[in-house]
């Protein structure tokens, strides 16, 4: 499951003069340098719905590139972030064989910096506005690197597609002066599981038995409905860290579907905890980190449309459009945002 933001900087560069743009689309970055240009592919990308939350592809498929390239979809009105700034980003992103939906992620304010985004956001960023809706088509390699197709997780992709990338860019924040994300902790730094006092879940929740290594098993009560609304639950009450918005958190996690008890990840499979931002996952696990403490273990029930990834990415997943995730996460470690 990739939880994480991947366009999310680790820290922010000094600012750079700001290059002005009173409408239409700019032809340069706050830098100076000429935006990516668009090519054939990205020019024929349409798009309808709300950007990261249900857009769906409408132009035919396949889309291909050979190389990145960024069109214009709609028309932004303001100054070019620059260097230094946040802006809000939502994003979906679409195989390009099928124009099946590989992620959604509703909007998020990203730190802008060169340095510390990746190769394709930056591109896809550095001469947003508000406003503005652009598609990014890149061949596969731009945007996963060395990693296989078959590690990202994605039903039938492979390394011979392009991926097409749609950026919707909101409010331009003020120069926080901030470093950006939260540092990192070593191994021997983390918990080896959650420890706390045992805490009784609520009513109608799942039950989680523990094996002697803090694994989890977890099971749905008999005859009973998912329910429709984000659940949370404590179930271990850890003493460390209070974890704060945008804190980097290192957890254990196990995710089953309510409807079948299936697991369909889990980090106790590779024995290497999970770690990323609190604002760069969705909302099931964001609301059930913050204001947690380390050691602490919490159950989170999750609605595809309250907190979870919505119908359509679900059943890109291979699951049904209504399905609850149920999530066990041991909270083992935190670096609070500067």
């Amino acid at each position: 499951m990739k939880l994480s933001r991947a366009l999310l900087p680790t820290a922010l560069a000094g600012a750079l003069l700001l290059s002005g743009c009173a409408g239409g689309s700019p032809t340069a970055d706050a830098a100076g340098a000429d935006c990516l240009a668009p090519g054939a592919a990205s020019k024929e990308v349409t798009v309808s719905g709300t950007t990261g939350t249900d857009l769906k592809l409408d132009s035919k498929t396949p889309v291909s590139a050979k190389e990145m390239q960024r069109s214009v979809l709609t028309e932004g009105e303001g100054s070019v972030v620059k260097d230094g700034e946040t802006i809000s980003v939502s994003m979906t992103m679409f195989n390009g064989a099928n124009g099946d939906v590989m992620q959604q992620l509703p909007a998020a304010p990203v730190p802008f910096s060169k340095d510390q985004l990746t190769g394709w956001a930056y591109e896809g960023i550095r001469c947003g506005v508000p406003g503005q809706q652009i598609a990014l088509v890149a061949p596969y390699a731009e945007m996963f690197g060395d990693t296989k197709a078959e590690d990202t997780q994605v039903p039938d992709l492979t390394e011979k597609d392009s991926i097409v990338l749609i950026m919707e860019f909101g409010e331009i924040g003020e120069d926080t002066g901030a470093t950006g994300e939260p540092g990192t902790l070593e191994p021997g730094d983390l918990l080896k599981k959650a420890e706390g006092k045992a805490q009784s879940a609520p009513e109608g929740f799942p039950t989680v038995k523990l094996d002697k290594d803090g694994k989890p098993t977890i099971t749905m009560p008999k005859d009973a409905k998912a329910p429709e609304k984000l659940s949370i639950a404590t179930l271990i009450e850890g003493d460390g860290e209070t974890v704060e918005p945008g804190d980097r958190v290192y957890v254990h996690y196990r995710g089953v579907i309510w409807r079948t008890g299936e697991e369909f990840d889990s980090s106790w499979k590779t024995g290497e905890p999970a770690n990323f931002t609190t604002t760069g996952v969705i909302g099931g696990f964001q609301q059930a980190l913050e204001g947690q403490k380390v050691g602490s273990q919490i159950i989170s029930v999750v609605p595809a449309e309250d907190g979870g990834y919505g119908a359509a990415q679900l059943e890109q997943m291979g699951h049904q459009g209504d399905d609850v995730m149920v999530f066990v996460l041991d909270i083992l470690g935190t670096v609070h945002a500067e």
